[in-house]
């Protein structure tokens, strides 16, 4: 027996590119949200040098969007490719590019835009070899301390 499969004229296929610039603009505005709430504690001053490196920021964003694309019905595909109801594989790509734009936010305000929080300015500044007092020049606070010891 053979299944017989509904066949879809793919000339009825568009775009609503009013509904799909709505879906862009409120994946936008969600991961500038989701940057600026999980900014508390990625620029936390104890947290900053814990993180760095590890892949965990990354997945706490994903974690944090899927709860809001969760809890808002908020599926992104679906939405753009008119499905009558949302699905959640379409929540979690919406969650993935949510997260993925709270990152490239994060780096356009740090890197392009020269926005850093205080705390972030200084794990750079003490990373590249200076501490924050000093702008970046000289050595971190530590080998300062010794070296006025030893000239004392």
């Amino acid at each position: 027996m053979r299944l017989a499969l509904a066949s879809v004229d793919p000339n009825l296929f568009h775009l609503d590119w009013d509904r799909t610039f709505e879906v862009l603009a409120a994946i936008v505005v969600l991961s500038m949200i989701v940057e600026r709430a999980l900014s508390l504690l990625f620029e936390n001053r104890k947290l900053i040098d814990k993180f760095s490196g590890t892949g965990t920021k990354e997945l706490i964003a994903f974690f944090v969007s899927a709860l809001v694309c969760f809890f808002w019905d908020f599926d992104a595909v679906s939405m753009i490719v008119l499905r009558e109801e949302t699905t959640r594989l379409g929540e979690l790509i919406t969650a993935g590019v949510i997260a993925g734009g709270s990152k490239g936010s994060i780096k356009l305000f740090r890197d392009v835009l020269k926005f850093r929080s205080g705390a972030y300015e200084e794990s750079l500044q003490l990373k590249q070899g200076g501490d924050a007092d000093d702008g970046g020049e000289g050595p971190p606070p530590a080998k300062k301390k010794a070296a006025a010891k030893k000239n004392a």
